[in-house]
């Protein structure tokens, strides 16, 4: 039995779907009804990684642990990265203690903002908490995810047909903001992004992650890999996709990093869940992964992956979502 952490999110449903496609015998750790229709075939079980006492029931019989959940959109008034690190923490220890021979994490690359922003801190005491155990695991650091980036930056084309999307959880913050820019590619031809437009960042689909995961459980590789898609583009050459992809001229527009350090500072005494994101914005405008992991990803048997170019056309053939 193979338990999903996060399982009705937008990651862990592909984890959840490949894994049963395959035939593997899945349990998806829930906390609601929202979301459950895609996970058809697989065993649920309700906990919260914040309720860790109640974490037993969903590890037993269990032979390795897929985590992907993480705290950037919450759905419930109070709830805190905090609270979700030490769920964490209990899901770890519960695991190595109970024979559980595989932990697969879905993570974030480091930078300097690692002890400053929520959800990156969390990573980073999780790959912590497995390398005390003696747990065999794998923490794959992935880059930035192609399906909600793309969006983020003005574009409701990278997000169509996706199921459980990060970009629709009701979290009014993201509601309110996706109203504002969600279509701001397609109306007027701008890619407002954060940072300069030459960073550069190895997009990778969010469904090429999920079969990363998926290969992790059995691979060989332990410890903490890298893995990025298959090219590296700077904000500019992303532009020019949408460009070619929608026929239509599209051209950058960048908000400054400070304008992000100066927002995650002033909210988070105040909306730590907002400030959390402003965070995430500002690694977006700071840092790069500048990467190439095809040995990693040939090394798991994964691939080919997806271009960007081939997400956005995908995306584009498929009708628009109300």
């Amino acid at each position: 039995m193979i338990l999903v952490v996060g399982a009705s999110g937008q990651l862990g449903t592909l984890v959840v779907q490949k894994l049963t496609k395959q035939g593997r015998p899945v349990r998806a750790l829930v906390r609601s009804g929202r979301g459950v229709d895609a996970l058809t075939g697989a065993e649920l079980v309700h906990g919260d990684l914040r309720e860790p006492a109640g974490l037993d029931a969903a590890l037993d019989g269990v032979e390795a642990v897929v985590a992907t959940a993480n705290g950037v959109a919450p759905t419930r008034r109070g709830e805190t990265t905090a609270a979700l690190a030490r769920g964490y923490a209990g899901l770890v220890d519960r695991a190595a203690a109970g024979g559980v021979r595989r932990f697969v994490l879905a993570s974030v690359p480091p930078s300097d903002l690692d002890e400053t922003v929520p959800d990156l801190r969390l990573k980073r005491l999780v790959e912590r908490r497995l390398a005390g155990t003696g747990l065999s695991h794998l923490s794959l650091r992935f880059a930035p995810f192609t399906e909600v980036w793309l969006a983020l930056v003005g574009s409701s084309v990278p997000d169509r047909g996706e199921v459980n999307s990060t970009l629709h959880r009701p979290y009014p913050f993201l509601a309110r903001f996706r109203r504002a820019t969600g279509r701001s590619v397609e109306d007027r031809g701008r890619l407002v992004l954060p940072g300069p437009a030459d960073r550069r960042q190895a997009f990778l689909s969010v469904h090429d992650a999920a079969d990363v995961l998926v290969a992790g459980i059995d691979a060989p590789l332990t410890g903490v890999v890298d893995v990025g898609g298959p090219e590296v583009l700077s904000w500019s050459e992303v532009a020019a996709e949408f460009q070619r992809v929608l026929g239509r001229p599209v051209r950058v527009v960048s908000l400054p990093a400070g304008a992000f350090r100066a927002a995650r500072a002033a909210l988070a005494p105040v909306a730590p869940s907002v400030a959390n994101i402003m965070g995430l914005n500002l690694l977006m405008a700071t840092s790069e992964t500048d990467w190439d992991t095809t040995a990693t990803t040939d090394a798991l048997g994964v691939g080919p992956l997806r271009t960007v170019r081939q997400v956005l056309a995908e995306k584009a053939a498929l009708p628009a979502q109300p």
